[in-house]
């Protein structure tokens, strides 16, 4: 029952999480992106997929530290507010 409400908020924050963020979050996105197509461009294509190789990696690790420490977030709150 206790995950039941924790999934939901969950799933409601990764559904509006673009309307958290202000305008330095996007700033940086682009800066990202931009700085990625410089360096695709620089790759040879063995380069180019071992990058991609490790993109993927590091996309997903950074995927499962936010899930984590979101949910350890609402856990920690519950105990707070108890």
């Amino acid at each position: 029952m206790m995950d039941d409400y924790i999934a939901v908020l969950l799933n409601e924050m990764e559904e509006h999480w673009s309307e958290f963020m202000n305008g330095s979050y996007f700033l940086e996105e682009a800066r990202k992106k931009q700085a990625a197509r410089a360096l695709m461009d620089a790759l040879t294509e063995a380069q180019t997929e071992l990058f991609l190789a490790y993109e993927e990696r590091q996309s997903a690790l950074a995927v499962l530290r936010e899930e984590v420490m979101t949910r350890q977030a609402f856990l920690l709150a519950r105990e707070m507010y108890r």
